[in-house]
């Protein structure tokens, strides 16, 4: 059984509190308008910051609509979930911070509790496209975010089977 991470979990409440429960029904406009998140754009890297007590969010206006999407997830993961300014902190802390909100990027982009709900293709090319074309992020993106859910799906299932309880009769066979 699949149990959602609390990163997950907490993207799921993200989504429920701002009413979108379904992939391919809104876009990055719609979910900054909800979250009360200015989104600004400019030709340089793209950077989250805090203006009077809100959040915004500078992107890149060079990148692919797709690339403007990821960019806008790793920076909200860094409004939602990192306080003060990255330049003045120990090279440590700030590497802590860019993995988190890397993290929060790739569950925020293709949140897992909408890709639980899908029927995906039955190789992996087809279902890369189908995930990339679906939540709008590139294909390396949805490749490398396909193979976290399935390292994730396997290894539950992997424990469930290592923990299901066998007979004397089963392990004995087993071990032939």
């Amino acid at each position: 059984m699949y149990r959602l991470s609390p990163l997950e979990q907490k993207i799921k409440n993200i989504y429920e509190k701002i009413n979108i429960t379904q992939p391919g029904t809104f876009d990055l406009d719609i979910v900054a308008e909800r979250l009360k998140v200015i989104v600004q754009y400019w030709e340089k890297d793209s950077k989250g910051v805090e203006v009077l007590g809100m959040g915004a969010i500078i992107l890149n206006s060079q990148l692919s609509k797709e690339e403007q999407w990821q960019d806008f997830s790793h920076e909200l993961g860094h409004i939602l979930n990192h306080v003060g300014i990255q330049t003045n902190v120990h090279y440590l802390f700030k590497e802590l911070q860019e993995n988190q909100a890397n993290a929060f990027m790739y569950h925020f982009a293709v949140p897992t509790f909408m890709l639980r709900n899908l029927a995906l293709p039955a190789t992996k090319r087809e279902a890369i496209t189908y995930i990339s074309n679906l939540f709008q992020v590139t294909y390396p993106f949805a490749e490398t975010r396909l193979d976290m859910y399935l390292r994730k799906l396997f290894s539950f299932k992997y424990h469930a089977f290592l923990t299901q309880k066998y007979t004397e009769e089963e392990i004995l066979y087993a071990n032939y």
